[in-house]
């Protein structure tokens, strides 16, 4: 039976151990790559130039018990756990959780924190090698289903229009973005040579949570090994991603670029209904004293320029008289902590149980093939079979 996109994650994580991609790293620049290190108690932590020791832990999850430090790659007899693996064991890993692509973010600790590392030539690359990976070695495989999404570099916007060209060069599906293309965490005007080069290249453009904030009490405890109560209990109650979108739209950036578009990840969307209405409200209330007054509403630009990403939310399908659900993508977010690997399509059966079918096929098909230009009606390639 020929195999097409029904359902389509679009927020996965490419959570490896580094011998692949540290490969591609110059070797001129491979003794300050991060390293992987075995701890006396089990598993593995990374040493990263500028960081305390990184344990791994929820970020290789994969639908096994949680552990907080103390997690490792590897099985006991020395196979890789899921969602750590190679590329054949990620196509089998979609066919057991019933979902037939994912798009696939960077790693979620090495991805941000290689940002410490002091030699700008080392970091970049840093990026580049992991970019070369990707696109070489692992999505190759099956490009259709391991949608491949590049990192673009923080050190400066040159940096970035480079890798953003190089990137479609090499055909990826996406480029995500950690900071604005400036190299910081605010827009600047030079950001706009990077909206316009991806606009001309057609390509789409994905930020994973947030644009600039790695300093986030949930990465940052999940990264030392500790979790507080009060910390944990606030996860997802504060939304990232509010700092960057209002900055976003008070710089005047979506009256500059009218077609550009951002697709942000693992955001959830429940939130949305009451932080749409306050921002109207507010700039209603105090619109006479900005100088530089909107030419729309802030919820008309939210609802034009910007695409959401559910893991776990299930308030958003619940609520979806009240939201943009045109503008709204699923994800498990394999392997991380919260995935809802290995038993995605229950939870999605539950969530969408009394939402109409169109609703659940644009979520889980339309709007991600419409966004990251894949063809709905393509057979896919097909998994390899066991050796």
């Amino acid at each position: 039976m020929k195999r097409t996109y029904q359902v389509i994650s679009s927020d996965g994580h490419l959570e490896i151990p580094p011998h692949g991609w540290l490969e591609h790293v110059p070797a001129k620049h491979r003794d300050r790559a991060p390293r992987l290190v075995s701890l006396a108690d089990g598993g593995e932590g990374w040493l990263v130039e500028g960081m305390p020791l990184i344990h791994n832990g929820t970020n290789i999850a994969g639908g096994r018990q949680m552990k907080i430090v103390g997690a490792s790659y590897w099985e006991p007899d020395g196979t890789p756990a899921p969602g750590t693996g190679g590329p054949v064991q990620r196509l089998r890993e979609q066919d057991l959780d019933g979902i037939d692509a994912e798009v696939l973010f960077p790693p979620v600790f090495i991805g941000r924190y290689i940002e410490n590392i002091s030699d700008p030539a080392a970091y970049l690359a840093m990026v580049r090698a992991y970019n070369d990976y990707l696109a070489a070695d692992y999505c190759s495989v099956a490009p259709d289903r391991l949608l491949a999404t590049a990192l673009i570099p923080v050190s400066g916007i040159e940096d970035a229009l480079a890798e953003l060209d190089r990137a479609a060069r090499l055909g990826f599906r996406s480029v995500c973005l950690s900071h604005f293309p400036n190299g910081t965490t605010l827009p600047a005007p030079e950001d706009d040579r990077f909206w316009a080069s991806a606009l001309t290249l057609d390509m789409p453009l994905t930020s994973h949570v947030t644009i600039g904030d790695r300093t986030h009490p949930m990465l940052v405890s999940a990264a030392a090994g500790r979790y507080e109560l009060p910390t944990t209990l606030m996860r997802g109650t504060v939304p990232p991603p509010l700092g960057m979108i209002t900055s976003m739209l008070a710089s005047g950036l979506f009256d500059r670029f009218p077609e550009l578009r951002l697709y942000i990840a693992e955001s959830n969307a429940g939130w949305l209904p009451e932080v749409l209405h306050a921002m109207d409200d507010n700039y209603q209330t105090f619109r006479d004293h900005f100088g530089h007054p909107l030419a729309l509403a802030p919820s008309e630009y939210v609802r034009r320029h910007l695409y959401f990403g559910i893991v776990r939310d299930s308030v958003a399908i619940a609520c979806r008289d009240l939201l943009p659900t045109d503008r709204l993508m699923w994800g498990s977010d394999f392997p991380h902590s919260v995935t809802t690997y290995p038993d995605s399509v229950t939870w999605l059966d539950k969530v969408f149980g009394d939402a109409p079918a169109g609703l659940r096929r644009a979520v889980l098909r339309d709007t991600p093939c419409d966004y990251f230009h894949l063809d709905r009606d393509a057979v896919l390639t097909t998994t390899p079979e066991p050796r």
